[in-house]
């Protein structure tokens, strides 16, 4: 009988923790999203009238730009370096 209360207890002690690693990770995506388009940008110059909303859709339009911007975060989450910019220098600059 003691034990249903200690689990309830537990229950609502875990919960909190399940939701708070949700804004987390959105904010480390959002982290790296911001790394990976600082460190294209050293590469692929975009024209000074153009948002990053933009520049990043004209990256992400090439197919083998997509998967070398998708390794390069992969990369960028295990704190692989070498890795990273090899991916980041694979990304081929669209005419702009």
């Amino acid at each position: 009988m003691k034990a249903i209360p200690v689990l309830c207890l537990l229950a609502c002690l875990a919960a909190p923790a399940v939701y708070a690693s949700t804004p987390l990770k959105g904010l480390q995506f959002e982290q790296q999203k911001q790394q990976v388009m600082k460190d294209v940008k050293k590469t692929c110059t975009p024209s000074k009238n153009m948002s990053d909303n933009d520049f990043g859709n004209k990256i992400l339009s090439n197919e083998d730009n997509k998967r070398h911007v998708q390794d390069a975060t992969v990369a960028l989450e295990r704190n692989n370096q070498k890795y990273y910019w090899d991916a980041i220098g694979q990304i081929q600059c669209p005419d702009m």
